[in-house]
């Protein structure tokens, strides 16, 4: 599934807040992951337009 979507510039600069916010989360920076929420929903909502624009 993975390899039939192109990987565009907003797709990977989500991942990479969202791992960001993850990895600060569990180092213990953050008390609870900030925008964990928004940004994992930001990043199903582009998969899924991505996915019905090919």
């Amino acid at each position: 599934m993975l390899n039939q979507i192109p990987i565009d510039f907003p797709l990977l600069v989500i991942s990479i807040l969202l791992a960001a916010t993850l990895a600060a989360f569990f180092s213990g920076l953050f008390p609870y992951p900030f925008g964990f929420i928004i940004l994992g929903f930001a990043l199903i909502a582009r998969v899924l337009q991505l996915r019905s624009r090919a």
